[in-house]
């Protein structure tokens, strides 16, 4: 009996896949590509590329990709999706860390061709309303586009540090980045959007006089997905600085014959104090932005943890509004006795802002080294010199590959001293091999800044975004490589011999320990920290966490406005 009950779900699921297939083909214009996982062999392999997140960790099978190119291919999809009783998901820069922007067995509905406005395919269009240069934005823009076109009109956005990721979730679920400390979280910034709701209809909101107003603020870091799909975003600009700097200050370097090895011994509790000090509201105003990256150590479980003592790879990263003599007086005010800063610690890139020429090209230099580990200067070690012949890898900090990540926010009093002590014990596990980062694993802390100008000056925002009170955030990080097939040939051969077609690789044989230290990192006892960022997604945390003391109301505004009462707009971590 319950075989037969499952066969007829099945031949209804062909049904209502068949029917969708041809009814979206007499929707859609004839340009728009649709990807199935049927038909030749070679439509399958295309289909399964198609399928590809940014997390190569992860692997879905969607029945149908649409790659819509307008709102009302959007609206088309969603109507007839919904009208087969299909199941289907939104991706735009497909950076979601748990895959929550794709599925087996659903209907994809793919926004990264939505990039310009139609009548204009170079720049943003920006619309001064009362004194305020609005850009309208459309979700399927990446930040390496996004900026650069931005920076050609002399404005910005507080936009993120990886080149590849989509303006939509990030916006949604926050917006971290290196403009954090002075401009505040980019949510804050969203003065509007175009939204198409459960009933297949399009609702426009906006900060003066828009539809719906609690729906706008919910879209203000309350989430992605949940509320409907949101086809433009209109985000309050601000003037680009006539000059900028991006920095980094690294201390206790990895060694450039053993990449496994730490040089120099400089606690790394100290840069832990120090830079805490400086990201106070009140201090250091011409760093807009800044992170702190910590790397975790493999250690011997019997063996107590000197926390005082111990050191590890620690890189201070900074966006300075200012010249780079300011910046140098800076580093060297701040950072003295045993943290004093020398040459080779220091890297300072070159200047840009509204003041250069090569501001068009802003978004060809992101700050994605705040976040990611090149496993390519990684493989400068290991690597014979011949293959190399004098020329460098690629950077490769952009680049899909496999990872896992989970997060907590440090209180508005700070670590203090117990919290510094289980900070720094965190990083240190037997989960993790001495030889893990030869083995191209990395694990680390990212620090994120939230205190600083903004939230100073805005300790009340009218946004969903919990946790503006908040000092920083730790997000918790494991990537390991994913071969390229864009990697230089003879490089690539020989990474080949050494990996057999992908799966002989000893990489595998400590891939799930690395996993489990960051599961035991998401429970561990940190003083003085609490909750967690819902765009550093780990899916194990319970959704309330995320939105704190926000989730309640964002629960009435989905029942009540995204006319969706069957829940269509759902995945593990939206709302409901």
């Amino acid at each position: 009996m319950k075989t037969d009950i499952q066969e007829e779900i099945n031949t209804l699921l062909r049904e209502n896949i068949d029917n969708f297939l041809k009814e979206i083909q007499k929707s859609l214009p004839s340009n728009v590509t649709i990807s199935t996982n049927w038909g030749s062999l070679d439509n399958v392999y295309e289909h399964y590329k198609n399928s590809h997140i940014f997390n190569r960790r992860l692997q879905f099978n969607p029945f149908v990709i649409v790659y819509c190119e307008s709102p009302e291919d959007v609206q088309n999809t969603f109507k007839v999706a919904k009208n087969n009783k299909l199941p289907f998901k939104v991706r735009a820069g497909g950076h979601d860390h748990e895959g929550e922007c794709t599925g087996t067995n659903i209907v994809l509905i793919d926004v990264s061709k939505m990039n310009y406005p139609e009548h204009d395919n170079e720049k943003v269009y920006i619309k001064n309303i009362d004194g305020e240069k609005i850009a309208h934005i459309r979700p399927g823009i990446r930040f390496k586009d996004l900026t650069s076109r931005l920076a050609d009109q002399d404005v910005m956005i507080p936009h993120g540090t990886c080149a590849t990721v989509g303006i939509a979730g990030f916006t949604m679920g926050g917006g971290w980045g290196p403009w954090t400390r002075k401009y505040g979280m980019c949510c804050e910034r969203l003065v509007g959007a175009t939204i198409l709701l459960g009933n297949g209809e399009f609702a426009e909101l906006n900060e003066k006089n828009g539809e719906i107003p609690d729906l706008l603020w919910a879209l203000r870091g309350g989430g992605g997905m949940s509320y409907g799909i949101v086809t433009e975003l209109r985000i309050k600009t601000f003037e680009l600085p006539k000059i900028l700097h991006r920095f980094n200050v690294v201390w206790n370097p990895y060694s450039d014959l053993n990449p496994d090895k730490v040089e120099e011994n400089i606690p790394t509790i100290e840069v832990l104090k120090k830079w805490e000090e400086i990201i106070q509201p009140n201090n250091s105003p011409q760093l807009i932005g800044t992170n702190l990256k910590v790397s975790a150590r493999s250690w011997d479980e019997n063996t107590p943890i000197p926390y005082k003592t111990i050191y590890l790879n620690c890189q201070f990263n900074g966006y300075w509004e200012g010249d780079e003599i300011s910046l140098r007086e800076f580093i060297k005010d701040n950072f003295k006795g045993v943290l004093a800063v020398t040459d080779n610690m220091l890297t300072i890139e070159p200047a840009t802002g509204a003041d250069f020429e090569h501001k068009s090209n802003y978004g060809e230099h992101l700050m994605s080294s705040w976040d990611r580990e090149s496993f390519n200067e990684i493989k400068l070690s290991m690597l014979p010199p011949e293959l190399l012949m004098g020329t460098p890898l690629q950077p490769d900090l952009d680049l899909p590959a496999p990872h896992k990540i989970t997060s907590r926010l440090v209180d508005k009093k700070g670590l203090g001293e117990e919290g510094h002590q289980k900070l720094i014990e965190s990083l240190c596990s037997p989960l993790l091999n001495e030889h893990n980062r030869k083995n191209t694993i990395t694990s680390y802390i990212t620090l994120g800044a939230i205190t600083g100008e903004f939230y100073k000056k805005h300790p009340e925002t009218n946004s969903a975004f919990p946790y503006n009170d908040k000092q920083y955030t730790i997000q918790y990080q494991c990537w390991w490589e994913a071969l390229d097939a864009n990697m230089d040939p003879a490089i690539k051969k020989y990474i080949e011999e050494k990996i057999k077609n992908f799966q002989d690789n000893t990489l595998y044989d400590y891939t799930n320990r690395a996993l489990d230290w960051i599961e035991v990192c998401r429970d561990f006892d940190i003083p003085n920290t609490s909750g967690a960022f819902i765009s550093f997604k780990d899916s194990s945390i319970p959704t309330k966490t995320y939105f704190a003391q926000n989730y309640n109301e964002l629960i009435r505004i989905k029942e009540q406005y995204s006319k969706d009462p069957y829940n269509h707009f759902r995945t593990r971590k939206t709302i409901i």
